[in-house]
C-alpha cells in the first residue's frame, strides 16, 4: 500500500495551508475524514470552555500547520511529541489549546487522526485512549511498517 492508495481510497486527505510567495511545502500533512470534519468545526469558531492561549484555537492550529508545512523548526515536547516510546509510535502535535493525534507515514509526513481540547485530554487522561485508537485505525487501514516511521526520536519524524 502507498500514500497514493490511501488518498485514492479516501481514508486520508491532504491538508494544505497558504504559504508565502516563493515558499514551497517542505512537509506533508494529511487528515482522516473524521479529523477533517473536526478541523472544519474548529475553523468555524469552536472554542474550549477555558482558553489557554492568547490566539484563538483556529489561529493556533493555523500557525502550527503553517510552521510544520513550511518546514520551520518545531520545538520537541512543546509543539510535538511522541505519546509513548514504542515502534510505530503515535505522535501528538500541540498548541496551548489543542492536541492533535496521529502518526508519521514517513519522515515529514504526518497523518492527523483525532483532535481535542488540551484541557479535556489532560483532565480525563485521554492519551492512552487516543494512542490505542490511532493504532486501531492504522490496522483497519491496513497500514504496516512501510507506511509508519518506526523510530522514536524527533529527528526520525521531522527534519529539523
Amino acid at each position: 500500500m502507498t500514500i497514493e492508495d490511501l488518498l485514492r481510497q479516501g481514508v486520508i486527505r491532504r491538508i494544505e495551508v497558504d504559504l508565502g510567495a516563493g515558499e514551497q511545502p517542505a512537509r506533508l500533512l494529511y487528515g482522516t475524514p473524521n479529523f477533517i470534519e473536526w478541523l472544519e468545526n474548529l475553523l468555524g469558531g469552536a472554542e474550549p470552555e477555558q482558553r489557554l492561549g492568547e490566539a484563538t484555537p483556529a489561529e493556533q492550529v493555523d500557525a502550527l500547520f503553517y510552521a510544520y508545512i513550511a518546514g520551520q523548526p518545531l520545538v520537541y515536547v512543546r509543539q510535538f511529541r511522541m505519546i509513548r516510546v514504542e515502534q510505530s509510535a503515535v505522535w501528538e502535535l500541540k498548541t496551548p489549546d489543542v492536541r492533535i493525534f496521529g502518526w508519521f507515514l514517513r519522515k515529514d509526513c504526518f497523518v492527523a487522526v483525532f483532535g481535542d481540547w488540551t484541557d479535556h485530554v489532560k483532565d480525563h487522561n485521554l492519551y492512552k485512549g487516543y494512542r490505542t485508537s490511532v493504532r486501531r485505525i492504522r490496522r483497519e487501514m491496513g497500514i504496516d511498517s512501510t507506511l509508519c516511521v518506526t523510530g522514536s526520536s524527533p529527528d526520525d519524524v521531522i527534519s529539523m
